[in-house]
């Protein structure tokens, strides 16, 4: 027998009791799902009923084999059980009650979760409603057969039960006919009407895009509980600006949202449409939530999209003035929201995007061979040259008065196209609680992992090929391992050819191939060689940039390293010069200590958003509103469909505790759990994933982070719990900046959650060394966030 895990009741077969759930319990497929075993003491929990068939049918079957055996064993007396069907008796039809609404309610939210679901998967609007259509004849067909059937087991002559039965399935109503996508077709000649449109943009609420979220009880959860650090920069509410900040600082729980603006080709790039229908998007997110959260694509909410051509037409202000009309709502009269009695404020926390965006939308001068090209600073080109640290009497820092003052030389003497690099007002100045002096958001990944970092990676390997040949320079990279996690990140194609400073890689093949290079071509250079120690200043740069914790004292240490970085480059490269993105770098440290790490401003996972709505492009007849639609649908069913808490996971397999290496220290932990265990070979947490073999940063000792290897994956009680065995740390290899790790035999038992450091690692070698080593490549620093 299987039994429901809610009321107990037994039944004889595993589709009676997901129709008793479904029916009974209002059990229906959606995000809040969670099915639970009850068979056996089973403490197995799905978020779908097809795991629960399937973990029925394998692990449970014999339950089901033993009810057979039982029943035919059973004494007839004990079979004899009458059944009454009288159907000259009235046939009672009960009214609609609570569930019976709700039950309705559940359907149509899975009939729209169907079409959600269609949408999601990018297929034309079309064959949406196609399929819609034919579901609609398929439903009103199964309406008629059931009553035929019903109707047709009554006497000819019980008029009474017959309506009562007519009008019992009038509550099925077809929950697909009310969903509609063809507005536009002409019933008449079945065409869609073209009419002529005028340029306008899609703006999506942000008021509602707010109230729509804060439906969501999980989220709730995160703005009541906002996170705080112990003197470390952790986040956005970290840095000196959200602690000065007039609204951030008297009202913690104030909206702080996090714009983003950029361009991306809807068409090929490189075809014959190319410009022609290139798209600007405004995204946002809420810095209140934490990073995990944000960086879901789906936590990532459209604001805008229009032609950017429409902003050399008429201005990026008439772009914003929607959002600044909400914007100024927000922050004078806030939003009503289900968690607090009072209403919730907010304004914009930071602007992010590329340089070239941000200019844009900000106001300032989009060519950066221009004399002041830097957004933070009056510095001009020649001076950059020079100049490697704010502390520097030349760098004069921009403030309100400063850009105030600029606005006022623009409307005075109209002849000038800018001042001091400031070509126009921004409307984001119009608000009362941000001001643009105030963003402090740079493009690290623009600035480092496509400017800097390859120009001198190819710098670098110009050097390199002085000592063996650029044919064998190609061939170490192509062929290194670059381990399991960088499969789909490694070098593909080095272009060292290419005019102007880049290699031929993106960002993220970039970021991969700088952190391995010190064990690719480590042995044969030599260890205090200059043009070797500046790649490695670059390395220790990145390593404190992409930190998601940094201390105080980092900060400062960062603004040495970059001094001493740009003073090698101008002593080992006196005929080049520093680009527009190595200025930019001298006032990270200034930018950490006013919004927290820089990691949680940059653009890749916005940039990434960017793909949803190239996938979703079938043709370019009002682009705009088409992608619009696409997106809030996709983003209505991952927001009412699926979890937040979301984990994936392999094949399951069955261990007894017995039998494992690690039982001992398991049945320590978990003296209560059961003799059986269930182990997966992968698991996906939050986006990231965790695999067998694979190292985990589980503590820190005498400042040295310890490592530990995954050998198996538990799943018990709801949680996931990473069995692994440590390693020892040697110390860190400056010369090829990896920490030396040495395997131990002694197990070890962590929560995912629990996890200090989220991000897994590779076990690596270096390329030429005779001496088998191990080493772990490091992403970023490692700080607790307790120190």
């Amino acid at each position: 027998m299987f039994c429901c895990f809610v009321c107990k009741l037994a039944h004889s077969k595993i589709n009676d009791l997901v129709r008793h759930l479904k029916l009974i319990h209002a059990y229906y497929p959606g995000k809040k799902l969670n099915l639970k075993c009850a068979q056996n003491n089973c403490k197995h929990s799905f978020m779908t009923y097809a795991g629960f068939r399937k973990h029925l049918s394998s692990v449970h079957r014999n339950d089901y084999l033993d009810q057979i055996v039982t029943e035919n064993q059973t004494d007839e007396a004990n079979e004899q059980i009458e059944i009454v069907s009288d159907l000259n008796n009235d046939v009672e039809i009960p009214e609609t009650s609570s569930n019976d609404k709700r039950r309705g309610t559940e359907t149509q939210e899975m009939c729209a979760s169907i079409i959600a679901r269609l949408q999601n998967s990018g297929v034309a609007t079309s064959v949406v409603t196609s399929v819609v259509s034919d579901m609609e004849e398929l439903v009103h067909e199964i309406h008629s057969n059931i009553k035929r059937e019903v109707i047709n087991l009554l006497p000819a002559d019980d008029f009474a039960t017959t309506s009562k039965i007519e009008h019992c399935f009038d509550n099925l109503d077809n929950r697909f006919s009310k969903l509609k996508f063809n507005s536009r077709l002409n019933r008449v000649t079945r065409t869609y009407d073209q009419i002529p449109v005028t340029d306008k943009l899609i703006y999506v609420p942000l008021l509602d895009t707010l109230q729509f979220i804060f439906r969501n009880s999980e989220i709730n959860e995160h703005m009541s509980n906002p996170s705080k650090s112990n003197g470390v920069y952790k986040d956005f509410c970290d840095g000196s600006y959200y602690k000065n900040h007039p609204l951030f600082s008297k009202q913690p729980y104030a909206l702080q949202i996090q714009l983003f603006f950029d361009e991306f080709e809807s068409a090929n790039p490189l075809g014959s449409k190319h410009g022609i229908h290139k798209i600007g998007a405004i995204y946002f997110i809420l810095r209140n939530f934490p990073p995990k959260l944000n960086s879901s694509l789906m936590n990532i909410h459209l604001l805008s999209l229009f032609h950017a051509q429409d902003v050399k037409n008429y201005g990026f202000d008439a772009i914003l003035q929607p959002l600044v009309k909400d914007l100024k709502v927000l922050e004078s009269s806030g939003i009503q929201v289900p968690f607090s009695k009072e209403p919730l404020f907010g304004t914009v926390a930071q602007v992010t995007g590329d340089n070239l965006g941000m200019h844009t939308l900000l106001g300032f001068m989009e060519s950066f061979s221009a004399h002041y090209f830097c957004r933070f600073c009056l510095v001009d080109k020649k001076t950059s040259q020079s100049v490697f640290s704010e502390d520097d009497t030349n760098v004069v820092l921009r403030n309100k008065a400063l850009q105030e003052q600029h606005y006022v030389d623009l409307l005075t003497d109209p002849t000038i196209s800018s001042s001091f690099g400031v070509k126009r007002t921004c409307l984001l100045n119009d608000l009362k609680y941000f001001h643009i002096c105030d963003n402090y958001a740079p493009d690290i990944m623009h600035d480092i992992l496509e400017g800097v970092g390859q120009y001198e990676i190819k710098l670098f390997l110009e050097y390199l090929s002085g000592i063996i040949s650029r044919q064998d320079i190609c061939n170490r990279i192509y062929s290194f391992n670059y381990g399991y996690l960088e499969r789909k990140n490694r070098p593909t194609r080095l272009n060292l050819d290419q005019e102007g400073n880049g290699i031929g890689l993106n960002a993220i093949q970039t970021f991969c191939l700088i952190r391995n290079i010190p064990l690719i071509f480590g042995e044969i250079v030599c260890e205090g060689n200059k043009y070797w120690h500046l790649l490695l200043l670059l390395l220790q740069i990145i390593n404190i940039v992409f930190s998601p914790v940094i201390t105080e004292g980092m900060t400062y240490y960062l603004k040495h390293l970059i001094v001493d970085h740009h003073s090698l480059f101008k002593e080992l490269y006196p005929q080049r010069n520093l680009i527009p993105k190595h200025h930019y770098m001298l006032h990270y440290p200034r930018c950490i200590r006013k919004i927290g790490p820089l990691v949680q401003v940059w653009t890749m996972r916005f940039e990434a958003k960017h793909k949803f709505f190239k996938n979703c492009v079938k043709n370019f007849k009002n682009i705009t509103k088409s992608l619009a639609l696409k997106h809030q649908y996709a983003i209505a069913y991952h927001w009412e469909s699926l979890p937040f808490r979301n984990v994936e996971y392999g094949p399951l397999k069955t261990l007894e505790v017995e039998d494992v290496p690690y039982r001992d220290i398991f049945i320590e932990k978990y003296p209560n759990s059961d003799r059986d265990i269930t182990v997966t070979s992968w698991l996906r947490h939050s986006g990231t994933e965790y695999h067998t073999d694979l190292l985990v940063c589980t503590k820190m000792e005498k400042d040295l982070p310890i490592f530990s290897k995954i050998t198996d994956i538990v799943l018990i009680d709801d949680q996931n719990i990473l069995v692994t065995k440590d390693f020892e740390t040697v110390g860190f290899v400056e010369h090829l900046h990896v920490y030396h790790v040495r395997e131990q035999n002694v197990f070890g038992l962590s929560r995912v959650e629990d996890i200090p450091f989220f991000r897994p690692f590779d076990l690596q070698a270096s390329y030429g060394f005779d001496e088998p080593h191990l080493y772990i490549v490091p992403v970023h620093c490692f700080v607790h966030e307790d120190v």
